[in-house]
């Protein structure tokens, strides 16, 4: 099916996402600002077959927002949209949900798989780490500064998947994160080392994976981070809890399976440039 890709703007892109999304349009309004560039996919009759908008990464160029609608045309779009946005943005990259976007249709477009999102879901950890020397665990509402808090968001900004960070996201029960159940790492200057964050759901705990600093990575600070958190969650009477990562080493992921949590849902992450 011939498939034309054109520039579209940004105000337009509400009502097309939220159809691609299934969600109202205010819920997903927030991802058509700050977009680095914007296109729709449409067949020779002039029916929209899809959309797509490059989102600022601060490390890894622009992730691809929206993709491609399901049926007829469903993989020529989303691999048009792809290319399109790939050749415009230069670096770039797109989780292969296997519905917006599939694996065939971004490597057809020039990208590779690099990493992966991931929930992990199990009985809460009982295991213990202790924190390297010279680092403070405490409770994120210990730490009200929210320059602190927001160099503690910040430790995740290098891996793929991430985005930078706003003031709004630093704040208490941002995310529905509760500030008692979440563990901040100090250094001895007090600056941020680390964050964990847990949100109490119906009946189990929902985690980030840890953030670490990059020059912390290959210490104990991960695992002192999450195994604390847990225990935190354990004390609340939460026996479950989900934990989602974006980016993380397989390394990283091995050490959470040997927590006894397994994977339930995975998305590759492809890129290109």
């Amino acid at each position: 099916m011939p498939v034309t890709v054109l520039p579209a703007r940004s105000l337009d892109l509400p009502p097309l996402f939220a159809d691609l999304y299934g969600a109202p349009q205010e819920a997903v309004a927030w991802m058509a600002e700050g977009l680095r560039g914007a296109w729709i996919a449409q067949d020779a009759a002039g029916e929209v077959l899809g959309a797509v908008g490059l989102r600022p990464s601060p490390a890894h160029g622009a992730e691809l927002v929206g993709g491609a609608r399901p049926g007829a045309g469903h993989h020529e779009a989303a691999r048009a949209l792809a290319q399109t946005a790939r050749e415009a943005g230069g670096r770039a990259y797109a989780f292969a949900d296997g519905s917006l976007f599939t694996r065939a249709a971004l490597e057809a477009a020039g990208y590779r798989e690099v990493a992966a999102y991931r929930l992990l879901a199990g009985e809460t950890p009982t295991a213990g780490a202790e924190a390297p020397a010279g680092l403070r665990l405490l409770p994120l509402a210990d730490v009200p500064d929210l320059a602190t808090r927001l160099g503690a968001l910040a430790c995740h900004e290098d891996r793929i998947g991430h985005h930078a960070v706003v003031p709004a996201a630093a704040g208490d029960g941002a995310g529905g994160f509760d500030p008692r159940l979440s563990l901040i790492a100090l250094d001895a200057e007090g600056r941020a080392a680390g964050l964990c964050r847990a949100a109490p759901e119906d009946g189990y705990a929902r985690l980030d994976a840890p953030g670490v600093r990059p020059d912390l990575r290959q210490t104990s600070l991960r695992a002192a981070l999450l195994l604390g958190v847990c225990a935190r969650v354990r004390a609340r009477g939460l026996a479950h809890v989900s934990v989602e990562s974006w980016g993380d080493t397989p390394e990283e992921l091995a050490a959470d399976l040997a927590l006894g949590l397994g994977v339930e849902i995975e998305n590759p992450i492809y890129a290109a440039g």
